[in-house]
């Protein structure tokens, strides 16, 4: 069937194939790219890639200027989640807010049947449920389902991934048969706004006020020294902090935001028997009936942890099968069963 489908085009080489596979089936295309940040450097490169991919594959191409709302729901939210004392997933927030969010909106207005990404991943319709399920993509390595799983039954019914069951020398290569510009172009760096992968940094210019040195103290509260402020470190952090102790190697266990605080301790400091995780989003059931397994990734290409799962009203309560110490209070953890994702939710703290 013939459809008009919108596609995501960042100006990479995995949007690029997208578009390419989608116009050789004969589909109408519309390739739309957004202007998220910056006034010029790789935005501007951005934009110039897909336009040329574009012209060459005969399709239209747009270019939508979304900085604004970019700002307020992706790069604000996470300078808030760095002030308090979270580990945030920007990632994810553009995914839900932005590209299935404005994307789809767009889609609506031109008519458009289907919103289609680069995004390596799976969703199909699960026949005896009736719901639309998101699953790993056939490449492990680039396998992207953690960063969606926020997607509704509605978002994940008008959305397709064609690259799904493609490893990503695979997508080269057909680039590359095709001439496309895109083809050896470098891979995007997860955070899109700080180019120099400094966030700390860029916390510190953005947000100076949240910048307050404080104490480092051990886990019965005596301090250590002081740190820079509390944005300036992550849960599990060892380097960079400054401090010695005849103890030995120490790690960020906790950061408080209320105290300006920071706890150090050791490596089994930071183990954890289970957590606990609000704001969910179920994908494959509606809610969870009682105790069930799961794999839970609580950092994207972190090792996947067994665990048993109990909902609770509006949050979870995980409970590890062997204590790990990946538990960051502000991060997703998302829940999988094999392949198919569950749903999952953000830590709200660790047990």
């Amino acid at each position: 069937m013939k459809r008009k489908i919108v596609i995501a085009m960042s100006g990479g080489v995995d949007s690029s194939v997208v578009a390419a596979l989608l116009a050789r089936q004969g589909h109408e295309v519309v390739g739309v790219t957004m202007r998220l940040w910056g006034d010029d450097g790789d935005s501007a490169s951005a934009v110039e890639s897909a336009r040329e991919s574009c012209r060459l594959l005969g399709i239209t191409h747009k270019v939508l200027d979304v900085r604004e709302t970019f700002r307020k729901e992706v790069i604000d939210y996470f300078l808030d989640e760095y002030a308090a004392g979270l580990t945030p997933n920007p990632c994810v927030r553009c995914n839900e807010q932005i590209k299935f969010g404005i994307l789809l909106r767009f889609m609506d207005l031109v008519h458009g049947e289907r919103l289609a990404t680069g995004h390596y991943a799976r969703v199909l319709l699960d026949g005896r449920t009736g719901r639309y399920v998101l699953s790993r993509s056939a490449d492990r390595n680039k396998d992207q389902s953690y960063f969606l799983y926020r997607l509704d039954q509605k978002r994940l019914s008008h959305s397709i991934f064609p690259l799904g069951d493609m490893t990503k020398e695979e997508v080269r290569e057909t680039a590359r048969r095709l001439g496309l510009p895109s083809a050896d172009r470098a891979d995007s760096q997860e955070v899109c706004f700080i180019p120099d992968n400094d966030c700390r940094g860029f916390v510190e210019d953005e947000r100076p006020d949240a910048v307050k040195e404080g104490d480092f103290v051990d886990m019965k509260g005596f301090s250590l020294g002081r740190h820079r402020g509390i944005a300036f470190y992550t849960v599990g952090q060892r380097k960079g902090l400054g401090v010695s102790s005849p103890l030995g190697r120490r790690y960020v266990i906790d950061r408080d935001p209320d105290t300006n605080a920071i706890t150090l301790g050791d490596e089994s400091d930071l183990m954890k028997d289970g957590c606990t995780v609000g704001m969910l989003n179920w994908v494959a059931v509606e809610r969870l009936d009682g105790p069930t397994d799961a794999d839970v990734m609580l950092r994207y290409r972190g090792k996947p942890v067994p665990a048993v799962l109990e909902q609770e009203g509006g949050i979870v309560r995980v409970a590890f099968k062997r204590p790990d110490p990946g538990v960051s209070p502000g991060q997703s953890a998302v829940f999988y069963q094999g392949d198919v994702v569950l749903g999952g939710g953000v830590m709200m703290r660790g047990e």
